[in-house]
């Protein structure tokens, strides 16, 4: 489906504006890599577009040039960046690779890797923004301790790659409605992150999780699991209550989320409780407001603050105290 550019997704999330080369290379640059932007097209015709919706960890982005334009960001920064194009075409080098994409075609640059693409004049893009850790943190449980590769290119063709494109795009669509409803809470755009990260890593094609996708009853099980878990984010949850949730014993639950690659469920519903408590803290600190971080963290189930103070440093790499002190 071919979107136009008048119609652009995300314009309630205005990021970039600009009709000028180094004005856009410089503003785009601070939120992706640093990088050369050089003008293909005719003079006059650049009308640069950057929407961006930024979630827990990742972001969501549309991008739009106007004008034929090539971008050389060189060894890029470390995330990954999937590009899935709503309309035009693009021509991507990554590595020793290259690929030509489409509105039929998806692409996923690796970090640190060395790129450079061409956009055609009405290319439109859609951007998913993941950070390498956010995947790594995955990945490690699958026993993959390397930065994960994925395909260059993955086909609309393919089933599983059209039904996460579609949802994406309903995904996208909905936020650009109703965003103000979904970022007022915390939880809810943690659980919009969760579902966005499941189905990219999926892409690897990793032995445990591709068993697990083609597994409906396991697939199943791990989608109520999951769902029951991101709605109770204010409780210490049982590892019997999320199993009488998924309709499964706690034995079949644990041999569930380790055949599709998971941390143990509980391990599972911990990290969705603490990054409930940074998703308020960062609110917090956005608007201003002074919490006690031991009440938001007994809000969200955590009743030893000594054992918390040390899990939400080992996953987010700083205090709470330093989430809420200003940047």
């Amino acid at each position: 489906m071919t979107i136009a550019a008048h119609t652009q997704l995300l314009d309630t999330f205005p990021l970039v504006r600009s009709q000028n080369v180094e004005d856009a290379r410089e503003r785009i640059g601070r939120f992706f890599s640093p990088h050369r932007l050089e003008l293909h097209g005719k003079p006059g015709q650049l009308d640069v577009a950057h929407n961006q919706v930024r979630l827990a960890r990742v972001s969501l982005n549309v991008l739009h040039y106007g004008a034929q334009v090539l971008i050389d960001p060189g060894e890029r920064g470390d995330f990954y960046m999937v590009q899935l194009p709503l309309s035009g075409s693009a021509q991507l080098a990554c590595g020793t690779e290259s690929v030509s994409v489409d509105p039929g075609v998806l692409s996923v640059l690796q970090p640190h890797i060395k790129s450079r693409m061409v956009w055609s004049g009405d290319c439109t893009m859609l951007l998913l923004q993941v950070p390498r850790s956010v995947v790594h943190e995955r990945t490690m449980a699958w026993g993959i301790d390397e930065t994960p590769r994925f395909a260059l290119a993955h086909s609309r063709q393919v089933p599983e790659v059209a039904a996460w494109w579609q949802a994406v795009l309903d995904l996208t669509r909905n936020i650009d409605r109703f965003g103000d409803q979904w970022l007022r809470h915390p939880a809810a755009y943690a659980a919009l992150e969760e579902f966005l990260l499941s189905a990219f890593t999926a892409l690897l094609s990793q032995p445990d999780a591709a068993r697990c996708l083609a597994n409906p009853g396991d697939a199943r099980c791990l989608r109520r699991a999951k769902e029951y878990i991101h709605a109770n984010p204010e409780r210490a949850l049982r590892c019997a209550d999320i199993a009488s949730h998924a309709c499964v014993s706690p034995r079949t639950l644990e041999a569930v989320f380790k055949r599709c690659g998971e941390v143990s469920p509980l391990a599972y519903a911990r990290r969705c409780r603490l990054q409930a408590v940074h998703e308020a803290l960062r609110l917090a600190r956005h608007e201003g407001r002074a919490v006690n971080v031991t009440e938001v963290a007994l809000s969200y189930g955590f009743l030893h603050m000594g054992r918390f103070a040390a899990q939400y440093r080992e996953q987010f790499a700083c205090s709470p105290s330093e989430t809420l002190r200003p940047h």
